[in-house]
């Protein structure tokens, strides 16, 4: 999907900028209230938890063996953080699922995390913290999430990238343009680490078509890529959180069949 990297530097005083406590508090209540409106098979709390891992506590980092031979030792600082911290916290959802010693949680081809065999799960990186989620479950459901920062989106204008004509009508309908656009790519990064276990290939952003839902305060996946006709019932829903600069989405794919 579309890197952000370019624009991580905001324009000053576009979104407005939050004293750096309020940009530094822990997003944990508003995960936790996305994650509470996972209907199914899945329940948070029990055989759905998340973690969160900050770069300030560098005393709770705890890598695998296994996980720091993969880090390469040219690796960029911010790119061994985010690995160590996203490690970190998958470690943590693991232990809340009962295992007293977690194994690694190695990298699969396209840089995806590899769980333990009848685990789903989801890393996600928004400096400083790292968002790790898994789940007891079949291998038929799959989990993505994202974390955004709203001011990542203030420098320029991505919308023509990652939406596709309703969602830009959607975008640009109220003055809140960089807010709605950041909602979009966030469910649309959420939506494709759940659909990749299924499709094992890139989705670009102009194969998916969102509509917000706020009754429910979701996405729903309106239009899916032509191979993704393995999933169940109506269109995919993704959970969309949205708290002062941050943003927090959740995606949840389950197939009719497992995958091959």
């Amino acid at each position: 999907m579309l890197t952000l990297a370019q624009i991580e530097d905001p324009r000053p005083g576009l979104l407005g900028q939050a004293p750096e406590n309020e940009r530094t508090k822990s997003p944990h209540a508003m995960i936790a209230h996305a994650f509470e409106a996972v209907t199914g098979h899945l329940q948070f709390g029990k055989n759905l938890v998340f973690a969160i891992a900050c770069a300030d506590d560098e005393r709770s980092h705890i890598l695998h063996p296994e996980e720091a031979r993969l880090l390469s030792p040219r690796a960029a600082p911010k790119r061994r953080l985010n690995w160590t911290l996203g490690r970190t916290a998958a470690r943590l959802t693991l232990k809340q699922l009962g295992f007293e010693d977690p194994p690694p949680v190695l990298r699969g081809e396209a840089g995806e995390p590899i769980w333990p065999a009848g685990i789903s799960g989801s890393i996600t990186h928004c400096y400083p913290w790292s968002v790790a989620v898994s789940a007891q479950c079949s291998g038929s459901i799959a989990i993505g999430i994202d974390l955004e920062s709203l001011e990542r989106f203030g420098k320029i204008d991505v919308s023509d990238l990652i939406c596709r004509k309703p969602e830009l009508e959607w975008v640009r309908d109220v003055s809140d343009f960089h807010g709605r656009l950041a909602m979009i790519f966030s469910a649309k990064e959420a939506l494709y680490k759940s659909l990749y276990p299924f499709l094992r290939r890139y989705v670009d952003f102009t194969e998916v078509e969102l509509s917000w839902s706020p009754e429910q305060s979701c996405f729903h996946a309106d239009v899916l890529p032509s191979d993704a006709s393995c999933f169940d019932g109506g269109p995919v829903a993704i959970f969309c959180r949205r708290h002062r600069h941050s943003i927090f989405s959740c995606s949840i794919c389950e197939s009719k069949s497992l995958p091959s």
